[in-house]
């Protein structure tokens, strides 16, 4: 068999990302990527929202999404590569309690200068046809919703296509030298001694072992020089715990539903006027966290909500939208403040995972000084933050301490390990 210098287990957007960056960083390596499904991010990444911030208060968020969105932005800009990039802003509706908690927040985006703008409910209700006084009827008493006393837009903020970003890192990847290697399913992991004794049973435990490659469904071997990166997504927890690997990532099921704007009225909240230069609804997160990312080019909303409590962490191999849930709880926490929407049935419907860490950041090191890295728990952020974690996960398995980003920060990889790693109270949670 084919002997590489770096072998990669997924081709969603992360290790699409990072099979870029160490093309780049280490030109001339062999590098394979190694994927069960039949073409590039036809996981979990093609089933993403695809939205995107640069407005957050931690100072890994703020580096890590506000150079992969630069980057993205210079792509579509000046490289001329369509990514359907608009910055059609994030737009937070807020309740009294959700005032006071984003307070919080917005006196830190302040101290950092970044860009808001508040929005009375009566300019609210003008622009986008929502209705701010919702107590007293009979739904909001249902489902606990309260009036909205303001709306706090992010204009630095948006939405992109993620199978257009996935081809932009596929394409330039394989012409970089890549091989992609599709309908692969990965099984198992490759051990080997560093030093051989030729004994029936190795690697034992007390032996200097390394991971030396992986072995697919199909019975092939794609062993390795280097290192071996798990960038799996979802599947990463149950590809390494066979190994005694944690990747401290679990996977929450996530449902999206697309639904038509078709009404006179419907239409104006799309295609609301005065928030951003396209004329467009920006991104919508009502004060229950419902959100409505619009999609002029389909005249749609994608309307989706992040059950937690009730929701368990499992893998579903095929994923799929629950009627149910749309039916009750999507639609009642959207029509509630946008009646328009009422008795409206989405057109479409998909599910993925969230790939969750438990404090929401990336998690990205090397296992036991073994060549394996993994690169894992992006947590929902995995778009708007690849570029910035494709970089860092290519540099830790170039042993590398720090990486500079595509803004010009310099960014300690040790930062997304454990024993330095920066976690800092987010304020700005959706």
């Amino acid at each position: 068999m084919p002997e590489y210098d770096y072998v990669i287990v997924g081709a969603g957007i992360i290790g699409l990302a990072t099979a870029y960056h160490l093309s780049r960083m280490k030109p001339g390596s062999r590098i394979a990527v190694v994927d069960k499904g039949s073409g590039p991010a036809t996981g979990d990444t093609s089933k993403s929202a695809a939205a995107f911030r640069v407005f957050f208060t931690s100072k890994i968020n703020i580096e890590l999404a506000g150079s992969s969105v630069a980057f993205y932005e210079h792509l579509q800009e000046e490289e001329g590569v369509d990514l359907s990039m608009r910055f059609v802003g994030y737009l937070f509706m807020a309740d009294k309690p959700k005032m006071e908690e984003l307070k919080k927040g917005l006196r830190h985006a302040d101290r950092l200068g970044l860009e808001y703008r508040i929005l009375e409910p009566g300019e609210l209700e003008e622009k986008l046809g929502v209705r701010t006084s919702v107590e007293g009827t009979e739904e909001a008493e249902i489902l606990g919703a309260r009036d909205i006393v303001a709306g706090v837009l992010i204009p630095k903020a948006g939405t992109l296509m993620p199978d257009k970003l996935a081809s932009y890192y596929y394409e330039s990847s394989r012409q970089a030298g890549v091989s992609y290697h599709f309908n692969e399913e990965v099984r198992e992991f490759i051990l080997e001694p560093r030093k051989p004794l030729g004994i029936e049973g190795e690697p034992f435990p007390w032996q200097d072992t390394r991971v030396a490659g992986v072995l697919t469904a199909n019975g092939r071997e794609y062993r390795v020089r280097e290192k071996v990166i798990v960038a799996a997504g979802a599947w990463t927890p149950f590809l390494l715990e066979p190994i005694g690997v944690d990747s401290f990532s679990r996977p929450k099921k996530r449902q999206i539903f697309a639904v038509k704007a078709e009404t006179p009225e419907q239409k104006r909240v799309l295609y609301a006027k005065g928030l951003n230069r396209y004329d467009v609804s920006p991104m919508i997160i009502l004060p229950n966290m419902a959100y409505m990312r619009p999609t002029p080019e389909e005249e749609s909303y994608w309307m989706g909500y992040s059950d937690e409590l009730g929701r368990p962490y499992r893998l579903e191999e095929n994923p799929v939208p629950e009627e149910r849930f749309y039916t009750y709880t999507i639609h009642p926490l959207v029509s509630v403040y946008f009646p328009q929407f009422e008795g409206a049935v989405p057109r479409a419907s998909w599910a993925g995972h969230y790939d969750l860490s438990p404090d929401k950041q990336p998690v990205v090191f090397e296992a036991f000084n073994s060549g394996l890295v993994v690169s894992a728990g992006t947590s929902g952020s995995g778009i708007l933050k690849a570029d910035a974690i494709g970089r860092v996960t290519a540099a830790v398995a170039l042993r590398m301490d720090e990486i500079q980003l595509y803004n010009g920060d310099t960014f300690k990889t040790a930062w997304l390990g454990f024993e330095e790693r920066l976690v800092e109270k987010e304020y700005l949670v959706i």
